[in-house]
Formats: structure tokens, C-alpha cells, sequence
């Protein structure tokens, strides 16, 4: 004799069913996220290496760095005048067009790994004038406007003038955070004052409006930096607060060495 008993799934059951499988997938799910972000950092960061060496090709063939693009409406082109070497920008987007770089996005601009359109990667030249004073305080120096992005401007300025440690020739610095912190773990460090030029991007959290949330990623993004920030990431209670920028330099031997090389200098 069978009973009137149901032997399908209760709501209950089901519940319990739902909760299992949503503590799987969330289980499985962070690392899978984890995974993916840490693809995409080392992904950014080849091409930021790929960037730098296009940035030195760029100083062998032409004798100087190229202008950045600006922020809009370059087509990826480098937004100056190469024999003045006065930029519209020096701090804003790989002029990839310019530098023979790809794949482009639809404005022929590259994105890092995270590929939104706020995650074209940024760069920075130094606005640097060797002026009367320069001279004055550095003999080894020689007039040159725009020195860094002026046809010929590095050979005109001389690789000693650019290279001696007076302040007065410094190019653009590069720092480990700009937050005085000491006992929270946050103290400025120059990692470099003489860095011929910056490129990064913005991380993960580069749609955000302001390119992240800390004071550290405020400063890569200030429309006229000359100072940049790098360090490992940190999150939002941190002292310098969250930062994820993934950012590298050139560095001014190696400039001078490829130029040397392509016959540019001395």
C-alpha cells in the first residue's frame, strides 16, 4: 500500500542545496578572480617593457623622446613639435601610433590587460629647459630648450650636463610614496631623480574617477607631474591608501648608451 508521502525536494532542501552551491562557486570563484588580476598585472607590466624599448628605439632613429599623446583627440600621435620639442602634454598617454606599437584601440591608443578605455597606459618626458642659470650652476651644460624631446636637444645639452647629480638637472623623480607616515610604514624614498621618462597604468581600479583612491595614485595622474609614485599594492588602509598602478622609468644611462649606439650622440 503506498503512502500519500511526496518524494520530491522540499524548499528546504532546496535552500540548503542553493546555499552549498553558492559557497562552492564563491570558494572557487576568489581564487579564480585572484588568478586572473595577477594575469593581467604581469601581462601589463611586458608591456610596459615592450613601451620602454619602443621609447628607446624612438631616441636612436630621431635623437630625442617623443611628445605624449594628449589624454584625447590624438589618434595616438604624439602631440608637439619635434624641432622645438615644446609637448602640449608631458604628462599623458603613450603616443602608441607614433611609436609603431600595437594592437591600438579604436583611437590608436594602447589599454593594459584590464582593456577599458581607462586603462590606456599614461607617459611622462620631463619639461626640461637648460637655461642661463643651468649653465651657471653646471658647466658641463650647453643652451638647449626642451632638451629631452627637441631634435637633437639631448646632444645639445651633452650627456654630462643631463647626467651630473646638481639638482639643477634633474629630470622627472620617481619616489616610493609621498606620504610622511614613518610609523605607519609610509616614508618617502627617491627611487630615482633622473628618470628620461615615466610610463604606467592606472591597475585594476583604473575606472574609478580618479584613476584609484589613494594619495599616491593622485599623484600619477596630476596634470603636470613631474614626481611619480611607485610601490607594491596596498590597499585602501594603508597610510598612503589604496594604490594598484603599475609603473616603470627609463633610465638615462640606457638612453645614452642606445643613442651612442645609433651614432646620436655624443
Amino acid at each position: 500500500m503506498q503512502s500519500g508521502r511526496s518524494f520530491g525536494f522540499s524548499l528546504i532542501e532546496i535552500a540548503v542545496v542553493l546555499v552549498i552551491l553558492a559557497i562552492l562557486i564563491t570558494a572557487v570563484g576568489i581564487p579564480l578572480a585572484t588568478q586572473l588580476d595577477q594575469q593581467r598585472t604581469v601581462e601589463t607590466q611586458k608591456q610596459l617593457e615592450n613601451i620602454k624599448e619602443a621609447l628607446y628605439g624612438f631616441a636612436m632613429a630621431n635623437g630625442r623622446l617623443p611628445c605624449p599623446a594628449a589624454l584625447a583627440g590624438t589618434s595616438g600621435v604624439e602631440d608637439g613639435a619635434p624641432f622645438t620639442g615644446v609637448c602640449n602634454t608631458y604628462s599623458g598617454l603613450v603616443p602608441a601610433a607614433t611609436l609603431g606599437l600595437s594592437p591600438l584601440d579604436s583611437s590608436g591608443l594602447l589599454v593594459d590587460a584590464w582593456g577599458l578605455t581607462q586603462n590606456r597606459i599614461r607617459y611622462a618626458v620631463p619639461n626640461r629647459d637648460i637655461v642661463a642659470a643651468t649653465v651657471t650652476a653646471v658647466p658641463a651644460c650647453a643652451l638647449s630648450a626642451k632638451a629631452l624631446t627637441r631634435t637633437d636637444g639631448i646632444k645639445t645639452a651633452t650627456m654630462s650636463c643631463l647626467a651630473d647629480t646638481n639638482a639643477a638637472v634633474n629630470l622627472l623623480t620617481v619616489t616610493a610614496t609621498t606620504v610622511t607616515n614613518a610609523a605607519a610604514g609610509c616614508t618617502p624614498a627617491n627611487l630615482s631623480l633622473k628618470a628620461p621618462f615615466v610610463i604606467f597604468s592606472l591597475g585594476k581600479n583604473a575606472a574609478t574617477a580618479t584613476g584609484g583612491t589613494g594619495a599616491d595614485e593622485a599623484q600619477n595622474i596630476l596634470p603636470a607631474a613631474t614626481t611619480f609614485v611607485s610601490h607594491t599594492q596596498t590597499p585602501a588602509g594603508n597610510c598612503a591608501g589604496e594604490f594598484d598602478d603599475i609603473v616603470t622609468w627609463g633610465s638615462l644611462n640606457t638612453l645614452f648608451a642606445r643613442m651612442v649606439q645609433a651614432g646620436k650622440l655624443p
